[in-house]
Protein backbone atom coordinates (compact mmCIF):
# COMPACT_ATOMS: atom_id res chain seq x y z
CA UNK A 1 0.00 0.00 0.00
CA UNK A 2 2.89 2.39 0.74
CA UNK A 3 4.36 1.81 -2.72
CA UNK A 4 1.07 3.00 -4.23
CA UNK A 5 1.16 6.05 -1.96
CA UNK A 6 4.79 6.73 -2.96
CA UNK A 7 3.85 6.47 -6.62
CA UNK A 8 0.96 8.90 -6.14
CA UNK A 9 3.23 11.40 -4.37
CA UNK A 10 5.91 11.17 -7.06
CA UNK A 11 3.34 11.64 -9.81
CA UNK A 12 1.69 14.55 -8.00
CA UNK A 13 5.10 16.23 -7.71
CA UNK A 14 5.88 15.57 -11.37
CA UNK A 15 2.49 16.83 -12.59
CA UNK A 16 2.81 19.98 -10.48
CA UNK A 17 5.94 20.92 -12.46
CA UNK A 18 4.31 20.51 -15.87
CA UNK A 19 2.65 23.20 -17.96
CA UNK A 20 -1.12 23.29 -18.45
CA UNK A 21 -0.67 22.15 -22.06
CA UNK A 22 1.43 19.16 -21.03
CA UNK A 23 -1.19 18.12 -18.47
CA UNK A 24 -3.98 18.35 -21.04
CA UNK A 25 -1.94 16.34 -23.51
CA UNK A 26 -1.43 13.60 -20.91
CA UNK A 27 -5.12 13.81 -20.02
CA UNK A 28 -6.03 12.97 -23.61
CA UNK A 29 -4.16 9.66 -23.16
CA UNK A 30 -5.14 9.02 -19.56
CA UNK A 31 -6.67 5.63 -20.40
CA UNK A 32 -3.06 4.40 -20.55
CA UNK A 33 -2.26 5.62 -17.01
CA UNK A 34 -2.41 3.60 -13.83
CA UNK A 35 -5.17 4.36 -11.35
CA UNK A 36 -2.66 6.31 -9.23
CA UNK A 37 -1.54 8.23 -12.30
CA UNK A 38 -5.11 9.15 -13.28
CA UNK A 39 -5.95 10.25 -9.75
CA UNK A 40 -2.83 12.42 -9.42
CA UNK A 41 -3.36 13.94 -12.87
CA UNK A 42 -7.02 14.76 -12.27
CA UNK A 43 -6.23 16.22 -8.84
CA UNK A 44 -3.58 18.54 -10.34
CA UNK A 45 -5.92 19.56 -13.17
CA UNK A 46 -8.70 20.34 -10.71
CA UNK A 47 -6.28 22.34 -8.56
CA UNK A 48 -5.45 24.47 -11.63
CA UNK A 49 -9.06 24.70 -12.78
CA UNK A 50 -8.35 22.88 -16.04
CA UNK A 51 -11.04 20.89 -17.78
CA UNK A 52 -10.43 17.26 -18.56
CA UNK A 53 -9.94 16.20 -22.14
CA UNK A 54 -12.60 13.75 -23.34
CA UNK A 55 -11.58 10.14 -22.98
CA UNK A 56 -10.90 9.37 -26.64
CA UNK A 57 -8.12 6.95 -27.61
CA UNK A 58 -5.34 8.22 -29.89
CA UNK A 59 -6.10 8.04 -33.59
CA UNK A 60 -9.87 8.43 -33.16
CA UNK A 61 -12.01 11.47 -33.79
CA UNK A 62 -14.57 12.66 -31.30
CA UNK A 63 -18.01 11.17 -31.82
CA UNK A 64 -20.74 13.59 -32.77
CA UNK A 65 -24.25 12.55 -31.83
CA UNK A 66 -27.11 13.84 -33.95
CA UNK A 67 -30.84 13.81 -33.56
CA UNK A 68 -31.80 11.81 -36.65
CA UNK A 69 -35.27 10.84 -37.79
CA UNK A 70 -36.27 8.26 -40.36
CA UNK A 71 -37.53 10.06 -43.45
CA UNK A 72 -38.30 6.94 -45.50
CA UNK A 73 -38.00 3.16 -45.55
CA UNK A 74 -37.06 1.35 -48.73
CA UNK A 75 -37.42 -2.28 -49.68
CA UNK A 76 -34.16 -2.34 -51.59
CA UNK A 77 -30.76 -0.78 -51.28
CA UNK A 78 -30.81 0.64 -54.82
CA UNK A 79 -33.94 2.71 -54.11
CA UNK A 80 -32.40 3.99 -50.88
CA UNK A 81 -29.17 4.94 -52.64
CA UNK A 82 -31.07 6.89 -55.31
CA UNK A 83 -33.00 8.81 -52.65
CA UNK A 84 -29.82 9.51 -50.69
CA UNK A 85 -28.18 10.72 -53.91
CA UNK A 86 -31.06 13.15 -54.46
CA UNK A 87 -30.51 14.56 -50.99
CA UNK A 88 -26.75 14.73 -51.45
CA UNK A 89 -27.17 16.70 -54.68
CA UNK A 90 -29.44 19.14 -52.82
CA UNK A 91 -26.81 19.58 -50.10
CA UNK A 92 -28.78 17.72 -47.43
CA UNK A 93 -26.94 15.16 -45.36
CA UNK A 94 -28.61 11.78 -45.15
CA UNK A 95 -27.59 8.43 -43.69
CA UNK A 96 -28.64 4.91 -44.57
CA UNK A 97 -29.45 2.65 -41.64
CA UNK A 98 -29.82 -1.12 -41.83
CA UNK A 99 -28.33 -1.12 -45.35
CA UNK A 100 -26.02 -4.00 -44.48
CA UNK A 101 -28.97 -6.00 -43.17
CA UNK A 102 -30.71 -5.38 -46.50
CA UNK A 103 -27.70 -6.81 -48.31
CA UNK A 104 -27.56 -9.94 -46.19
CA UNK A 105 -31.24 -10.73 -45.58
CA UNK A 106 -34.43 -10.22 -47.50
CA UNK A 107 -35.23 -6.55 -46.75
CA UNK A 108 -38.86 -7.29 -45.90
CA UNK A 109 -37.68 -9.39 -42.95
CA UNK A 110 -35.56 -6.57 -41.57
CA UNK A 111 -37.97 -3.68 -42.09
CA UNK A 112 -36.09 -2.35 -45.09
CA UNK A 113 -33.35 0.21 -45.44
CA UNK A 114 -33.99 3.43 -43.54
CA UNK A 115 -32.99 6.87 -44.82
CA UNK A 116 -32.29 9.09 -41.83
CA UNK A 117 -31.89 12.87 -41.78
CA UNK A 118 -31.66 15.67 -39.24
CA UNK A 119 -35.11 16.53 -37.90
CA UNK A 120 -34.78 20.15 -39.01
CA UNK A 121 -34.24 18.98 -42.63
CA UNK A 122 -37.32 16.73 -42.72
CA UNK A 123 -39.64 19.16 -44.54
CA UNK A 124 -37.07 19.83 -47.28
CA UNK A 125 -36.34 16.10 -47.55
CA UNK A 126 -40.02 15.27 -47.99
CA UNK A 127 -40.33 17.95 -50.67
CA UNK A 128 -37.36 16.53 -52.59
CA UNK A 129 -38.38 12.88 -52.25
CA UNK A 130 -42.01 13.61 -53.18
CA UNK A 131 -41.03 15.18 -56.50
CA UNK A 132 -42.21 13.02 -59.42
CA UNK A 133 -39.52 11.17 -61.32
CA UNK A 134 -38.74 12.65 -64.73
CA UNK A 135 -40.36 10.85 -67.65
CA UNK A 136 -37.18 11.05 -69.66
CA UNK A 137 -33.54 11.12 -68.73
CA UNK A 138 -32.71 13.47 -71.60
CA UNK A 139 -31.70 16.98 -70.65
CA UNK A 140 -32.69 20.20 -72.39
CA UNK A 141 -29.23 20.21 -74.02
CA UNK A 142 -29.96 16.86 -75.70
CA UNK A 143 -33.00 18.11 -77.61
CA UNK A 144 -32.48 18.73 -81.32
CA UNK A 145 -32.34 22.37 -82.32
CA UNK A 146 -33.83 23.82 -85.48
CA UNK A 147 -31.47 25.53 -87.87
Amino acid sequence: MSSQSDESQKLAQRYSQMTDGELQEISADRVDLTESGRSALLAEMQRRGLSESPEIPNGYDQVEFRDLVTARRFRGLSEALIAKGSLDSAGIEGFLADDNMGRIFVPTFTGGVRLQVRSEDLDAVNEILNEPAPESLESADDEPTEQ
